[in-house]
């Protein structure tokens, strides 16, 4: 279904390097600011032969501190963190400053590691106290483990989970929520930090609370947004990121909905090396295997349209200037302002991707983004840009 790119709401205006956008329909949803109970980083690889690693940093935050704390010492309950995508309800107790000199009491830091196809290869932990900064190194890590041959040549791209040990440790289905929040950033390295391309790192709450306006710790008053699947966490609502769930009634609904989003691409040879869209989604799904998409140049002009294929929970889309992966990226107009000078292989696609029924927002949920790799033409010292991905309004197709 072709549609014309001033119609959907949303204007955009693209120059040779930069992308600006503005619309009445678009929400920035992401959320990367707060310490939450569990974390995603949703593109990890290491690439020995290419000198591609990942690097992830994080600070423990005890609930004690962020006043999400209570019960006694002895038998202490926790409220979900970030408080504000939990449940929005006022601290439940007083909030304090971290202490001057390192903690005394050590909790235990569980980390994961999936394939783009959600099935867990790898995890450990890591001894943590509050306040504490951990640093993760990916390719030393699979060193340490001996799996550099099996994960660690670019073979085997995947995501990684963060989350208080307490959590793998319950049954599955069990009442639990963590106690210590995590924030942090992550970074791809390439070369000998030649370059370093931020990967957004999503915190997201363990239960989102929907009980009476005054809190009341009970389970009956908390849904769940991590759950095991084969025995290890996963997110069932990434409440920090995207929602592309159609909000059904018990009587059902018909047609279907779709979200758009926006990404831009920049493949000029003489700067552009490579665009990686990143596509990360709470679960695979087969609906996903036919995602409708229409490229536009930097004048907003539609050119092409077409279906791709994003069916798994992490999808990774490489275009290079000579192997462009949508039709219509390759092409050449005039800037209509300015110098009116020549703009080549710019501009942005858009991605319709396809809602899921739920009577429960966020089911279906996830986080996008694009890697732009840039080096003048005749050097190899590629460095690598990193944008978020513009989300529109859902919208029913039919």
């Amino acid at each position: 279904m072709v549609r014309e790119f001033k119609k959907t709401g949303v204007a955009a205006a693209l120059t040779g390097a930069l992308l600006a956008t503005a619309s009445m329909s678009s929400q920035a949803t992401v959320q990367l600011s707060a310490p939450g109970d569990v974390v995603l980083v949703p593109y990890v690889v290491c690439d020995t032969t290419k000198s591609v690693n990942t690097m992830v940093g994080l600070i423990t935050f005890y609930k004690e501190r962020l006043g999400l704390a209570a019960g006694t010492a002895a038998a202490p309950v926790y409220w979900p963190a970030p408080l504000g995508l939990a449940s929005g309800n006022s601290l439940v107790s007083s909030a304090s400053l971290p202490s001057v000199t390192r903690g005394t009491t050590t909790r235990v830091l569980h980390w994961y590691f999936y394939n783009s196809r959600s099935e867990h290869l790898l995890d450990g932990i890591i001894p943590v106290t509050d306040n504490d900064f951990v640093r993760f190194d990916w390719c030393s890590t699979l060193r340490s483990l001996n799996k550099l041959t099996d994960y660690g040549q670019g073979k085997t791209p995947g995501y990684m989970i963060f989350t208080d040990n307490v959590v793998d440790r319950a049954p599955a289905g069990a009442f639990v929520i963590p106690s210590f929040a995590l924030y942090g950033h992550s970074y791809q390295i390439a070369g000998n930090w030649a370059t370093q391309a931020f990967i957004p790192v999503i915190a997201n709450p363990s239960h989102t609370y929907v009980g009476p306006a005054t809190p009341t710790y009970d389970s009956a008053n908390f849904i769940s947004n991590v759950t095991k699947r084969n025995g290890y966490p996963a997110f069932r609502r990434l409440v920090a990121g995207t929602d592309y769930t159609d909000i059904v009634s018990t009587a059902g609904s018909t047609g279907l909905r779709q979200r758009d989003v926006y990404m831009r691409y920049y493949l000029d040879p003489t700067l552009a090396r490579s665009n990686s869209m990143v596509f990360w989604f709470n679960a695979n799904d087969d609906a996903r295997k036919s995602v409708a998409g229409e490229t536009y140049d930097s004048e907003q002009n539609y050119l092409a349209s077409f279906s791709y294929p994003l069916p798994d929970e992490l999808n990774v889309v490489t275009s290079t200037p000579t192997a462009p992966a949508f039709p219509g990226m390759i092409h050449t107009e005039k800037e209509t302002y300015g110098d009116k000078f020549d703009v080549v292989n710019t501009g942005i696609v858009r991605f319709g991707v396809p809602e899921f029924k739920s009577s429960v927002s966020f089911s279906s949920s996830g986080v996008s983004f694009n890697m732009l790799g840039l080096a003048p033409a005749g050097t190899d010292s590629v460095q690598i840009q990193t944008e978020m991905a513009t989300e529109g309004q859902d919208y029913f197709l039919f």
